[in-house]
C-alpha cells in the first residue's frame, strides 16, 4: 500500500506526518521532526522503528507498504528557501515576500486558489528552467 507523508514547514523545524493512518489496521500514525528534511525523515522512521518493536504494527511494515514523501505549501516554500530566496520566489509566483515567510513558516495557510497559483508558478518556472542550454564560447 501507498502511504504520504507529509512534509510541513514550521517556525522552528520540519515536520512529517503520514496520512490517514486508519487505513491500516492497528495503525494510528507516525510522526516525524527535525531541523531539516533528512532529519524528520529519519526521525519518522525511528517512530516507525518504536512501533513495530512495540508490536503496534507488522515487523514488515515498511517492505508491505511504501512511503511517498510529499510536499505542503509550507514544507516546500521552507525548503526551497534555502536555494531559492523570498524575493526570488516572489517573482516566480507574484506572491508578497511576506506572506510567503508567513506560508513557510506555518503562521497562515493560504487558499486553494492560491495554492494552485504557487504550484502552477512553480512548475511553469521548472519548465523554462528545462529549456535552458548554454554554449561554449571556447569554441
Amino acid at each position: 500500500m501507498k502511504l504520504k507523508a507529509i512534509i510541513c514547514g514550521g517556525k522552528d523545524d520540519f515536520g512529517i506526518f503520514i496520512k490517514h493512518p486508519e487505513i491500516i489496521e492497528g495503525f494510528t500514525g507516525a510522526n516525524g521532526a527535525g531541523d531539516t528534511v533528512e532529519e524528520a525523515k529519519k526521525n519518522l522512521f525511528e517512530c516507525i522503528d518504536i512501533l513495530i518493536e512495540e508490536n503496534t504494527i507488522s515487523k514488515d511494515f515498511l517492505k508491505e507498504n511504501e512511503i511517498e514523501f510529499v510536499f505542503d505549501i509550507s514544507g516546500f516554500l521552507k525548503y526551497y528557501s534555502n536555494f531559492i530566496s523570498f524575493a526570488g520566489m516572489k517573482a516566480i509566483t507574484g506572491i508578497n515576500q511576506k506572506q510567503l515567510w508567513n506560508y513557510a513558516n506555518g503562521y497562515r495557510n493560504p487558499s486553494k486558489a492560491t495554492s494552485d497559483k504557487i504550484l502552477k508558478s512553480v512548475h511553469s518556472f521548472g519548465e523554462n528552467l528545462c529549456k535552458t542550454h548554454f554554449i561554449d564560447l571556447n569554441l
